[in-house]
This record gives structure tokens, C-alpha cells and sequence, in this order.
């Protein structure tokens, strides 16, 4: 011991035994980057678990995962039974282009002369829609009027940016796409019930009610004055 205290004051490293290790050396890990790496994903992977449970208690999230699911089961059944009928990446594409193509025509037509450009009209078209049905989806009362607005706006802007006779055709796929999203943006939406009054002005108004009016004025009640006799010592004058 008082070979160790001379050591440690002279500044000599003591070296100890390390039971796990059993060399008397400190041990360390062999590749310290991947078990740091190791650890990362482990905790990011927990973190993620945590999240996805978070957001699976939504009820929109639920019904989102549920239509995509039912629209991507449909389609394959369809595509297994139906061998001529297109596939659904076909059928998205066509559905698409025959709604963008006619507001493509129509913003390039109309923003002639203008500051802003066709394009620049067109990504802010695409961006008010897409935040529009996000926030519809969850509620949101600014967005889903928001939402209502742009998609019969959409409607119109394919209607007349359609040439010949496919323009009802158009109108209509566009009227029956936005129909669909419509079903999630505005999910839950409930108008309240109508009150109806009804009024009837052919009734007679009703007789005044019978009021009699009288007139009564009470006089406060007054007492006759008493006159009391003489105290004894003085005695009334005498008539001698």
C-alpha cells in the first residue's frame, strides 16, 4: 500500500486487474464505429415502431390505408380475371391525362400577356389541390372549402380546355375523379338539419283582452279628538 501511495504521488500509472477482461488490460471493442452504428439503427428503429403506432390511432390514416388497399385489391382481381382489361397504372395515366392536358391548354391560353407564367399557374394549381385534400382529410374546414373550390374550378378549366366532341367525356371523368378523392377530403362532413317556421298570415289577430279600469282614492282614516278633564289642582273658575 505504501508502495502504491509513493507511486500515485510520483506520477507512475498503477495498472489494475480487471476481472472481466482477466489480462489486467481495459477491453475494448473491436470495431467501435459499427457497434455505434448498431446502436443507431437499433434506436431509430424503436423510435420508427413508436410513430407508426402514433399515427396508426388516427382514424383518417386508417381509412386512407383501407382505400388504398381495397383500390390496389380491386385492381389486381380485375387484371386476373379481365385479361384485356388495362392495367391500373394504364388506367391512372389515362384518367390523368385526359383531366391535365385540358388545364395545361387552358392556363396557357389565358395567362398570355400576363406576369406569371403557364407554368408557374400550373404548379401552384397542383400545389393548392395537393395541400387542399391532405388537410380535408384531416378535417380541416378552411381546406375543405379550399378543396371545393379548386376541384370545380378543375372541372370548368377541363370543360373548356377539351376540344370536339369529347368534351362532355372529359367533364364528366374530371366531375367523377374529383367525386372520388372527394369521398376522403371530405369525409365526415355533415350539413346541419333545416329548420322550417311556419308562418300563417291569414289568421285573424286575436281579440284585445277585456281590461276594466277602475278608479279608487283612499283618504287616510282620521280619529275624532278626545277631551280630557281638568287635573285636580286646578279646578275650573267658579260661575260666582
Amino acid at each position: 500500500m505504501r508502495a502504491a501511495a509513493r507511486s500515485v504521488k510520483r506520477g507512475t500509472p498503477i495498472m489494475t486487474t480487471n476481472s472481466t477482461a482477466g489480462n489486467g488490460h481495459q477491453h475494448t471493442p473491436r470495431w467501435p464505429s459499427l457497434q455505434w452504428a448498431r446502436g443507431w439503427i437499433s434506436h431509430r428503429t424503436r423510435q420508427a415502431r413508436t410513430k407508426l403506432a402514433q399515427l396508426w390511432g388516427y382514424e383518417t390514416v386508417r381509412h386512407l390505408a383501407f382505400s388504398a388497399a381495397v383500390t390496389l385489391l380491386g385492381a389486381w382481381v380485375l387484371g386476373q380475371f379481365l385479361p384485356g382489361m388495362p392495367g391500373l397504372a394504364t388506367t391512372v395515366d389515362a384518367v390523368g391525362a385526359t383531366i391535365d392536358d385540358p388545364v395545361r391548354r387552358y392556363l396557357v391560353a389565358h395567362t398570355q400577356g400576363l406576369p406569371i407564367t403557364a407554368f408557374t399557374t400550373y404548379s401552384i394549381w397542383k400545389a393548392l389541390g395537393l395541400i387542399a385534400f391532405v388537410l380535408g382529410a384531416l378535417h380541416n374546414g378552411p381546406a375543405r372549402l379550399a378543396w371545393a373550390v379548386w376541384g370545380a374550378a378543375t372541372v370548368i378549366m377541363v370543360s373548356i380546355g377539351t376540344p370536339g366532341p369529347g368534351r362532355p367525356i372529359a367533364t364528366a371523368v374530371g366531375l367523377l375523379a374529383w367525386a372520388a378523392l372527394s369521398s376522403l377530403a371530405l369525409r365526415g362532413l355533415r350539413l346541419p338539419p333545416l329548420a322550417f317556421v311556419h308562418v300563417d298570415v291569414h289568421n285573424e289577430a286575436p281579440p284585445p283582452p277585456d281590461v276594466q279600469v277602475s278608479t279608487e282614492i283612499r283618504m287616510p282614516r282620521t280619529e275624532p279628538p278626545q277631551y280630557l278633564p281638568y287635573p285636580l289642582p286646578f279646578l275650573p273658575p267658579s260661575p260666582n
